[in-house]
């Protein structure tokens, strides 16, 4: 009897704390992360990304030249392009060169705003960093009232580098904003680049 409580006790815990739970798992092999989205989510084509290239939209981390190498996409949803990623090759950081990465990030777009086109500035409204997960999010804005455009780029510290999460939505959309904090927070990194 104490074997059967435990055997349900532990498959509670187990289901409890997945995320695949309500979604799937998308394997990047290429990169060599696998990242959890709903069930309704699809990978990017490749011309799907060329054409998110084109589309440039001023970002913290990509400037106006972004190279996205994975993109996932909601075919129900209105926007065309949800989360992109893209690969910053590097070194592994110390704890500091994060700190101080993180900060220069954080203090340049409170000083000087990157410029949009049309629909005016990008402004930081809020930056948080996961030190367990070593996980930079950044929200930003760019233009104002209903053409206002929420900007999350989550900045990912691994062995090889960074990788880059960079979604656009609209900001009263805190469903999609949970979703993607729930995928890259619980982004499982292979061993070769994991931190």
């Amino acid at each position: 009897m104490r074997r059967m409580l435990l055997l349900v006790a532990m498959c509670a815990i187990f289901f409890c704390a997945s995320p695949a739970m309500a979604s799937l798992p998308h394997y990047n092999s290429d990169i060599g992360y696998t990242i959890w989205l709903p069930k309704d989510w699809t990978v990017a084509s490749s011309s799907e990304l060329e054409l998110a290239e084109g589309a440039c939209k001023p970002l913290p981390m990509q400037g106006m030249t972004p190279n996205w190498e994975a993109g996932y996409v909601n075919p129900e949803s209105d926007r065309e392009y949800r989360l992109l990623v893209e690969v910053k090759s590097g070194r592994k950081m110390r704890h500091a060169d994060i700190s101080n990465f993180n900060n220069f990030l954080v203090r340049s777009l409170r000083r000087s705003p990157l410029e949009a086109d049309d629909s005016g500035c990008l402004t930081l409204k809020n930056a948080t960093y996961f030190p367990d997960k070593k996980v930079l999010r950044l929200e930003t804005e760019t233009g104002h009232g209903e053409h206002a455009v929420l900007g999350l780029t989550y900045v990912v510290y691994t062995r090889k580098g960074m990788l880059t999460f960079v979604a656009h939505l609209d900001p009263a959309d805190e469903q999609t904003q949970q979703i993607l904090d729930k995928a890259v927070l619980s982004l499982y990194l292979d061993d070769a680049i994991r931190y």
